[in-house]
């Protein structure tokens, strides 16, 4: 049995929160990221303390799409770290801080290594974690599931029939496991018909592709998804009611 002295120290940092939320999609390409960025936003907005944290240390955008330069802004210590502020009710953690958009390649336990480190220093003062995590079922997100019991998977896909199969697989892959989903979004679609036909799983929210969304610009994301995500916001205020 492997030990970590970290473990008791990242269950106490992760028990004022309420709700983690990781945002996964079975493959790269669906708008994972901005469909984490724009329930963040929103959820902050709406009055709700929202941490966010970037699970892709290898290729971490989150910072891009929520318009936080890391150039200019750093976590502050104290007593551990303080996420950077994003927004009144919004704060951000990630490596990107830390490599500056330099290429971070980790592998395997690394990857494992990293995460535990990450949440055994962060002191987050948020009731909902949106978590972005990296495409597919990687070592990061099998390992943030493991160590942040009760979480609530949102699936993320395209409408696209690799999608689809990826998507079931990974539905299936979270049903085996005994872990709650708390969604399915269907992103970038004129049409989610086909979705819930190859899933046999309504789409909490069916959103259309965005041609105007500009990276970095919140207001702009909040006014674009704010109606094309209340079904995933209003199965976030259930589970946190």
């Amino acid at each position: 049995m492997e030990l970590d002295f970290r473990a008791p120290l990242i269950r106490e940092r992760l028990s004022s929160i309420k709700l983690v939320v990781p945002v996964a999609s079975p493959k790269g390409g669906v708008g994972k990221t901005t469909i984490a960025s724009a329930l963040s936003v929103l959820l902050a907005r709406s009055g709700v303390k929202t941490g966010v944290l970037d699970l892709d240390f290898t290729n971490p955008t989150t910072h891009i799409m929520l318009g936080v330069d890391t150039a200019s802004a750093m976590p502050e210590e104290e007593k551990g770290v303080l996420p950077v502020r994003v927004e009144e009710n919004l704060e951000l953690m990630g490596l990107a801080f830390y490599t500056r958009d330099r290429p971070l390649p980790l592998r395997g336990h690394s990857v494992v290594d990293a995460l535990r480190e990450v949440l055994a220093i962060t002191r987050w003062s948020s009731t909902v974690l949106v978590v972005d995590s990296p495409p597919g079922l990687s070592d990061a997100l099998l390992e943030m599931l493991r160590l942040a019991r009760g979480s609530r998977v949102l699936v993320v896909s395209a409408c696209d029939k690799l999608s689809l199969v990826s998507t079931k697989r990974i539905l299936e892959f979270l049903e085996h496991e005994g872990v709650a989903v708390l969604g399915v979004v269907a992103n970038m679609c004129k049409d989610c018909r086909g979705l819930e036909e190859a899933l046999g799983v309504k789409p909490l929210d069916c959103v259309p592709r965005f041609e105007q969304l500009r990276e970095g610009d919140r207001d702009r994301l909040a006014e674009l998804f704010s109606g094309t995500l209340a079904g995933v916001l209003g199965r976030v205020r259930e589970a946190l009611d």
